[in-house]
């Protein structure tokens, strides 16, 4: 059998390799006709171009996008509440849609009837999936959406998928090798657990020979070892789950070419106005989403653009890594915990007179610490208990918790310290 070459080839090669006029025309076009439908089908957005004084036709091309207001995906929560469930944002009723996704905040992110509205299908392709491969997906499938969107995007590429979701060790390794599973989805470093949990139990090597990874940093240590020693090509893609994938690795890995379907502008976390190529600035996307037109979103996370060539060949820019977060809010282990969330827990366990949620980093693992002082009278292994069951209600993460002696959090602490150093 021929091996498959995993390297060459393109999703759409006449969409990504367009000229960038040509690009921006296209943008143009799904932008005007997303404004417009989004204007008269979405009371969220009416009310948001209202405000700015805009009318849909003043949208009519990515420099007009600058006069509309940035929304922060932190402030999704209060407007889901002030007007449920969607803040307003969803052009289709409740009973119309597909899906319905809950993630931590709590933010509900609807699913339409569209195929790839979530543009993963590019990323996939381009990070060296194929036809044929059978794929084990661990993300998880419960509440939130990245299972359930990569899995359309793989089935849309021809791929044969493996819902194994998260955790299962054991049985990851046993399915892997049943079905010789060539391809796997989920976080890079599930997937170096998986590798090692097959090498004690004597299992031999695992088919695997793709991965797309994601929800986490991929530090180039790890990607080496998967490489180098696993034999397992491995890309990562940026995405969230309100606006999807926006940007993905070619096999150049020289950064990641931004999508098509989506606008992204790099901006000053303050002010929401774009900032140059080469600048570090905060996310701000637009996505083609007819369902969840999110115009100018601000994912809080911070990255720097460029639109240097790239020997790939695709034309698009290039998102230059990962750079932060431009507030408060932390990833651990691909999940997003708040400051809020800290206080929850302490409240919920009780006994608990301050605390800190300290998150740091051992080999290719994120770990989490609650640091917690205690109120007078409370019992330390009542409390520790307790407070290790409010992380995983409220955080959906496990984590450790250490009892410090009073006076050791000090009072102008933040909320969440990130201990973590990347190469």
């Amino acid at each position: 059998m021929t091996p498959i070459d995993r390297r060459r080839g393109y999703w759409d090669r006449e969409k990504e390799t367009m000229a960038p006029r040509a690009r921006e025309r296209y943008q143009a076009r799904w932008l005007a006709s997303l404004v417009r439908h989004a204007r008269e089908r979405a009371p969220g957005v009416r009310r948001r171009l209202e405000h700015a004084g805009l009318a849909a036709r003043d949208i009519r091309g990515v420099a007009d996008l600058t006069r509309l207001p940035v929304i922060k995906k932190s402030e999704m929560p209060e407007l889901q509440r002030i007007d449920p469930p969607f803040g307003g944002f969803c052009t289709l009723p409740v009973e119309k849609l597909r899906r319905v996704f809950v993630s931590p905040g709590p933010i509900l992110e609807p699913m339409g009837p569209e195929a790839s509205a979530w543009h993963g299908e590019a990323a996939l392709f381009a990070g060296g999936f194929r036809p044929g491969d059978v794929v084990l997906n661990t993300f998880a499938y419960h509440l939130v959406p990245a299972a359930h969107e990569l899995d359309e995007a793989l089935h849309l590429i021809g791929c044969t998928v493996v819902p194994t979701g998260v955790g299962n060790t054991d049985t990851q390794v046993t399915t892997a090798r049943s079905v010789r599973a060539t391809g796997y989805v989920g976080t890079p470093s599930f997937l170096m657990t998986i590798l090692k949990r097959a090498a004690e139990l004597g299992v031999g090597r695992l088919p695997f020979e793709v991965a797309q990874v994601g929800a986490e940093a991929l530090p180039e240590s790890l990607r080496r070892q998967l490489e180098e020693e696993h034999g397992i090509l491995t890309r990562q893609g940026f995405g969230t789950a309100d606006i999807g994938m926006v940007a993905y690795e070619c096999p150049e890995k020289s950064g990641m070419h931004l999508v098509d379907d989506a606008i992204v502008q790099v901006c000053d976390p303050l002010s929401g106005a774009p900032l140059p190529d080469g600048q570090v600035g905060e996310l701000v996307a637009t996505v083609n989403n007819p369902t969840y037109p999110m115009l100018r979103f601000g994912t809080g996370d911070l990255t720097v653009v460029t639109d240097e060539p790239c020997p790939c060949g695709r034309t698009a820019a290039r998102m230059l890594g990962w750079r932060g977060r431009a507030d408060e809010v932390t990833k651990v282990r691909g999940m997003f915990i708040h400051p809020r969330q800290v206080d929850e827990v302490a409240a919920r366990a009780g006994g608990v007179a301050r605390c800190q949620a300290v998150v740091g980093r051992e080999g290719h693992q994120d770990t989490l610490v609650l640091r917690a002082e205690l109120r007078p009278g409370a019992e330390a292994p009542a409390v520790r208990a307790a407070v290790e069951t409010a992380i995983r209600d409220v955080m959906k993460l496990r984590g450790s918790v250490e009892i410090v002696p009073a006076g050791t959090i000090p009072e102008t602490a933040k909320k969440i310290a990130d201990e973590r150093t990347w190469e």
